[in-house]
């Protein structure tokens, strides 16, 4: 497993090194995550908290994916390697044959009737609750550290296409009192989450590199290549049918769509087709409708969008979309460096 290191570049251009320091895994992270489980992956919902099994044990947290997969996620408190994937097995178990009707009302505890698991859903990831839920499960173990055994365990079930990972959630402390937390991955998000799908009953959606491919037999692999790379840091990618929706953390704590990006040419004359929910956007980004139509290419399209999933009850009453086409990496570059500036 990847060892984290932290540096403060401070005023004298002189690495400081912030040390990392224990932390208490039953009674600090796990409230962390509840709070707040984009610490360790956007795409989760969760859904239950110390959850009981019908054999008496209790999961530490459960959550939904934007798929509407389950996903168990589990603090390992100490146990021996053995214990740890044992335990994890156990739950996955019993969680995937958990019907549509025992997982809404597993939410519902949680939420307690403040809010409806269909509303949280459109609202975390910006598309209606599915039909069916919990047709593919996955695991994720959560631990300051994992000895070689244990990665040696995951590793091999992760192999076999056992759908488990682990997540290391570490905790940094520097002089003046400020805490941090790093996370890592033992195996990388993608590609676990190819190896989840692969052993669900939903189709899946392609993959952002299965897109970039679709893209390139198109022609535009190249632009929709710039794209990918000149919006990390700013806005997540989440792939969808035949585009990929690219989305923003809002002032309320919520992530929203803020661009769609085609893998396919609008038409015969090419180009990276793209459509901005330009309301959604000014109104994070603190600019005018006139300064965004700047930082675009000509031969706008004007939409009404009121209908996004997710949208607010302000947005439904009217949401202005543009939508055009980039021709060059100039173009594109002109957006983004504009983006970023006023991010």
């Amino acid at each position: 497993m990847q060892q984290v290191r932290l540096w403060e570049i401070t005023s004298g251009n002189v690495l400081q090194e912030i040390l990392g320091s224990q932390i208490s895994l039953e009674e600090r992270l796990e409230d962390w995550l509840a709070n707040d489980i984009s610490l360790l992956d956007p795409n989760l919902l969760l859904i239950g908290r110390q959850v009981r099994t019908d054999f008496g044990q209790a999961i530490d947290l459960l959550c939904l994916d934007n798929a509407g997969d389950t996903v168990v996620v589990e603090l390992k408190r100490g146990q021996t390697p053995r214990d740890t994937a044992a335990q994890a097995l156990e739950y996955a178990s019993w969680v995937k044959d958990l019907s549509h009707d025992r997982i809404v009302e597993i939410a519902d505890g949680h939420f307690k009737n403040a809010d409806s698991l269909g509303t949280a859903f459109e609202e975390r990831f910006e598309t209606e609750l599915p039909d069916e839920l919990n047709l593919g499960h996955r695991i994720l173990v959560v631990a300051e550290s994992i000895d070689a055994g244990t990665e040696r365990i995951v590793r091999y079930l992760s192999d076999m296409n056992v759908p488990i990972n682990v997540a290391t959630v570490q905790h940094f402390a520097d002089g003046d009192g400020r805490s941090y937390l790093a996370q890592v991955y033992l195996i990388e998000p993608v590609e676990a989450e190819v190896r989840a799908r692969s052993t669900s009953k939903r189709r899946r959606y392609k993959t952002v590199n299965e897109l970039q491919e679709m893209a390139e037999h198109n022609g535009i692999g190249e632009l929709y290549s710039h794209v990918r790379s000149g919006v990390r840091g700013v806005l997540s990618a989440y792939p969808y049918d035949e585009s990929v929706h690219y989305r923003m953390k809002q002032v309320d704590g919520s992530v929203r769509a803020v661009l769609i990006i085609g893998a396919l040419p609008v038409d015969k004359q090419g180009g990276l087709r793209f459509m901005i929910h330009a309301t959604r956007l000014l109104n994070q980004l603190g600019v005018g409708m006139d300064d965004l139509r700047g930082w675009l290419p000509p031969n706008l399209s004007e939409s009404d969008e009121s209908h996004w999933p997710g949208s607010s009850p302000e947005e439904k009453q009217h949401a202005v979309g543009l939508s055009g086409t980039f021709q060059t990496k100039e173009e594109i570059d002109k957006f983004l460096n504009a983006l970023k500036a006023a991010a």
